[in-house]
């Protein structure tokens, strides 16, 4: 099978992995990410998440490792270990035919003496979240200094995570001359700094929104009061035959519950959050992926590793906080040329932020209450119309009493 990956003259052993994994066509932040990193040069990638980042750079990572140096010579960084565990993934499926190279997870979560254990046998490929990182470092159990490339991947969330030390401290210890790659699916002005302070000559690569296969995902929302929520999830199930679905809440104990009541109600569902051991949380995904389990509640930070083909429907039965997430979170379906379709419901007071996600994104979020039942308000709301104002408080003005007039023998009259 020819591919369009043979322009970029990868390896013969990297082609096989491509041509197993099924790509054909790079994606946009590919096609335009491949070929600088291969040059070794430094890289400020702005995209969204769902366009093939980590192949991205997992590619030209490979491409430049020397598999007779047994030494690190890149380091992946994750905001969380649940991504951290899906780039070692894919980067394992890139390494098919290429066994002498060798790449290891380091996160939280998980015994370290496990981790140090695995470093003894000499990995060339560090896929890390920054703390757990900077542990093996003041331990001592891993060494930089051939480090040739490093990746900070979603750099944006391990900034509003609180990373910022510890990136710092990370980029500071590694080699001068070395390959600095950032993806940020938002390039605010920390991250410049960070691409001033430490990239050289970086080539600014950005990839709009509008490249996404947006089109390929039906969105659609409901109004439902808070206390209908669960029968209008629940109406909706039943009358889709959905193979897989993602349903995001907002809060870890929220999603225990919801996966409670859905389990209850007949559709088996286990929820992923922060709370969850590592073991636990790959049990659960590994159900998931298998389609042992269908539907999966999660949590904005539990879900940003999660990269399942396949996901039918993304609901937002809490609606995200603001546009970003949003994008992020419907971007788990539609995958891979497929079709996607994704709800949220809102209740009166939240009308605002749909608004705010339609005006930001320029989605097209159709009003489907019907597809929710008796549950949701039937009639749409004209989202551009300003919310009604609630009327003033008349306040309450109080005749003040006439004092008692005195008793003339200097007595307080009583009434009669």
């Amino acid at each position: 099978m020819i591919t369009h990956f043979e322009q970029f003259q990868l390896s013969p052993e990297l082609m096989l992995a491509l041509k197993k994994m099924n790509f054909q066509t790079p994606s946009p932040v590919q096609a335009a990410t491949i070929t600088p990193m291969l040059a070794r040069q430094d890289v400020l990638v702005q995209a969204p998440t769902g366009t093939g980042k980590t192949a991205a750079f997992g590619i030209p990572i490979i491409e430049n490792i020397d598999p007779e140096d047994r030494h690190i010579q890149a380091v992946i960084l994750c905001p969380t270990r649940e991504l951290a565990v899906q780039t070692t993934s894919v980067l394992k499926q890139l390494l098919a035919f290429k066994p002498s190279i060798r790449v290891l997870a380091l996160y939280g979560g998980e015994p370290i003496h496990h981790q140090v254990t695995a470093l003894k046998r000499r990995p060339q490929i560090i896929v890390a979240t920054p703390g757990r990182l900077i542990d093996h470092m003041k331990r001592r159990t891993t060494r930089l200094s051939r480090v040739r490339c490093i990746v900070l991947d979603e750099a944006d969330r391990m900034l509003d995570m609180g990373f910022r030390d510890d990136i710092a401290s990370i980029l500071q210890s590694l080699p001068t001359e070395r390959q600095t790659v950032l993806f940020s699916a938002t390039v605010s002005n920390e991250i410049k700094n960070i691409a001033a302070t430490y990239q050289t000559s970086a080539q600014h690569i950005c990839i709009e929104q509008e490249t996404l296969p947006a089109h390929k995902i039906k969105q659609y929302y409901a109004e439902v009061p808070r206390i209908s929520k669960l029968p209008a999830l629940l109406h909706l199930l039943e009358n889709q035959n959905f193979k897989l679905c993602l349903v995001f809440v907002a809060t870890k104990s929220m999603a225990n519950t919801l996966s409670q009541q859905l389990t209850t109600a007949g559709h088996p569902a286990e929820a992923i959050h922060g709370d969850l051991h590592q073991n636990q949380r790959n049990k659960v995904m590994q159900r998931y992926r298998r389609g042992k389990i269908s539907l999966l509640v999660a949590t904005d930070v539990a879900a940003r590793g999660i990269d399942v083909d396949g996901i039918d429907a993304v609901i937002n039965f809490d609606i995200p906080g603001d546009p970003d997430s949003y994008v992020h979170r419907i971007g788990r379906t539609g995958r891979a040329d497929r079709n996607g379709i994704a709800y949220t419901l809102i209740d009166a007071k939240e009308r605002s932020k749909l608004k705010n996600i339609i005006s930001t994104t320029k989605a097209e979020i159709t009003h489907a209450a019907e597809m929710f039942g008796q549950f949701a308000k039937q009639e749409p709301h004209d989202l551009n119309q300003a919310s009604p104002k609630k009327p003033a408080r008349l306040r309450k003005y109080h005749t003040p009493r006439k004092p008692k007039r005195p008793h003339p023998n200097g007595r307080v009259r009583k009434k009669s």
